[in-house]
């Protein structure tokens, strides 16, 4: 993956918005005191982070800007607070204790400013902070646990409709302002009112450009480049990062890659932010090694960060470097124990999914769940881990619960699929692969599992279709076109099977890489195929290869004799055809004997 590779107009696609960095330094000194005022502590985080690492032609901000306070600093009246500004000071203190229920008693008369914001998100993320606390099993083991889970879901809707009531009567009073817009949109998106959230997330981004949470909100909106760029987004740097942001869900690593570059190159080389999201990029592009090469420059960079260090996890684990995967977890630990993508790493740690130990990763997972049930990747997780525990049903319901949170993933898709073909429910493992396969189609994974189900249900021509493009899009399994002459021998279609054999055990020696099973019945195949042509040369040679294998050696021998055999019976066939031409040719003449002794005779003289 090679952004320098892309077209004009690719790059003319991407929409990225040139701008000056001395006006991103300017942009971050105001926004982070203002986040801070507000206890957007994520956002503010985010913003510190990027000041932080902004370079300005050989000047960077790393030095040291004396003029920002860490502090609140804005000269904001009683009217913008929407209250006294010790009694919102009073309430923030409480809010940043996470004491969200106090926090909106006291402002409780606010309908305002950034007050009367403050008090609902208060109570949004009380009501959050409720539903990690109260976490119980999702998964329907017991009709108990069913009914619990239920119960919990209706709880959930009714505070949050409560908020979304309070949140419309004031809207048509006074038009909300750009956090309390924030707040509806989230109390929205988790009512599951998606349309709806976004335009109220758009109207956010415009008003407060700098509030970060909400463009990684709006992220998981975007279903596609169309709606990507039909939004009517401020003309803001922050909007290149969104772009970025998008492209990485939106499977377009390439153009993800392609901003990345440019930030760095504007400013921004030293953002452990950029460098990971380069790295999810690269993984999505399955370019492994250069994913895991920004995974390290970014720990370089901030050796105690954890974030993204999930992502980093799975690379090792994808490239089977257990032992920097061990390390990893180790150090996870070390840094911070309870935090959630520690016990991503460690469960996956890759620890107890490594040793097969699922009972402990299953705990592992359910702890990063309690700390961040909105994380789709560790439900994904979850679910692999009960597929390997043969629990199917709490597999099915992991997979969902992260495909409630990200639609677009296709690793949920491709989980269920797997899990309703495991229990022999074909059609509805047809439906879940089909929908992994729309979001990642240039995946060979998913064409073969989809070839897979159809030829399990006897679709055989479909079967071949799928195998064949899993070909052609760079079988990553290497079997595709194994399964693609399997079928072509089922469709009674030999001379396409034999051409598409000889070339998978070619591909396969090439390589130096064997898959035993479809390379031994591919061996066995072909040395019947070129016995029945008479092509007993080519016939030992295969089946000698598949002397290698038990599952066919003695089938192998088998093949073997009986070429022996052909070969002798044909052997004693010209012998007795030439016996017969001997026996039926004409006795010589006395003349043509004397003609021969004279002949030689002369020779003699001569």
């Amino acid at each position: 993956m090679n952004p320098l590779s892309m077209s004009f107009d690719e790059q003319r696609d991407v929409n990225y918005l040139q701008f000056d960095p001395k006006t991103v330094v300017t942009d971050l000194q105001k926004a982070i005191p203002e986040l801070d005022l507000v206890g957007l502590v994520h956002s503010r985080k985010w913003c510190c982070e990027m000041l932080q690492c902004i370079t300005i032609g050989s000047a960077s901000t790393e030095s040291g800007n004396d003029e920002l306070d860490d502090g609140i600093n804005l000269n904001v009246t009683a009217r913008e607070l929407g209250t006294s500004s010790s009694l919102y000071l009073m309430a923030k203190s409480y809010f940043d204790l996470r004491e969200y229920t106090r926090c909106a008693h006291h402002l409780r008369n606010c309908t305002s400013g950034y007050g009367f914001f403050l008090r609902l998100y208060a109570l949004y993320l009380d009501g959050l902070k409720h539903r990690c606390d109260d976490f119980v099993d999702v998964f329907p083991d017991t009709a108990n646990n069913q009914r619990q889970a239920t119960t919990k879901a209706s709880l959930d809707n009714t505070w949050l409709i409560r908020l979304r009531t309070e949140l419309t009567t004031s809207e048509k009073t006074q038009p909300l302002n750009g956090y309390s817009c924030y707040v509806y949109a989230l109390v929205l998106k988790r009512l599951g009112l998606l349309n709806e959230a976004l335009p109220y997330f758009v109207r956010t981004v415009k008003a407060v450009p700098h509030l970060w949470s909400a463009w990684e909100d709006l992220v998981m909106l975007i279903d596609s480049e169309q709606k990507l760029h039909s939004l009517d987004l401020p003309k803001h740097w922050i909007r290149n990062v969104f772009y970025a942001r998008c492209y990485v869900e939106l499977h377009k690593p390439e153009l993800c890659v392609y901003i990345c570059k440019e930030l760095t190159q504007i400013g921004f080389h030293n953002s452990t932010y950029i460098l990971l999201l380069q790295a999810k990029a690269y993984e999505t592009g399955a370019e492994l090694q250069l994913a895991r090469t920004c995974c390290e420059d970014a720990r370089t960079i901030d050796p105690y960060n954890l974030d993204s260090m999930d992502i980093f996890s799975n690379i090792l684990f994808v490239l089977e470097d257990y032992h920097a995967l061990a390390g990893l977890a180790q150090k996870c630990i070390e840094i911070e124990k309870y935090r959630f993508e520690t016990c991503i790493v460690v469960g996956k740690g890759n620890f107890y999914s490594i040793r097969n130990d699922h009972a402990r990763a299953i705990q592992y997972f359910t702890r990063a769940l309690r700390m961040n049930p909105d994380y789709p990747a560790a439900w994904i997780l979850l679910g692999h881990e009960f597929v390997e525990g043969k629990n199917h049903a709490a597999a099915i319901n992991a997979y969902r619960e992260a495909l409630d949170l990200n639609r677009r993933d296709h690793r949920a898709w491709y989980g269920l699929g797997e899990t309703y073909e495991i229990i022999k429910m074909y059609n509805y493992a047809l439906y879940y692969f089909k929908e992994a396969f729309a979001l990642k189609p240039n995946d060979s994974r998913y064409s073969n599992a989809l070839g897979e189900v159809y030829e399990r249900t006897q679709k055989l021509h479909e079967a071949k279709k799928c195998y064949w493009r899993s070909y052609c899009v760079g079988d990553i399994e290497g079997n595709a076109l194994a399964k693609y002459a399997h079928v072509c021998d089922h469709l009674k279609d030999e001379e396409t099977a034999a051409r598409a054999y000889m070339e998978f055990i070619r591909t396969q020696e090439l390589r130096q890489v064997k898959n035993f099973t479809e390379f031994s019945h591919a061996a066995e195949f072909l040395a019947n195929y070129h016995v029945k042509k008479r092509q007993y040369d080519q016939a030992c040679s295969y089946a000698r290869k598949c002397l290698e294998f038990p599952e066919v050696k003695n089938a192998a021998k088998d093949i073997l004799n009986k070429i022996t055999g052909l070969r002798e019976g044909q052997q004693q066939l010209k012998d007795k055809e030439l016996s017969q031409q001997q026996t039926s040719a004409p006795a010589p003449t006395a003349q043509s004997t004397i003609h021969e002794f004279d002949s030689s005779s002369t020779t003699t003289i001569d």
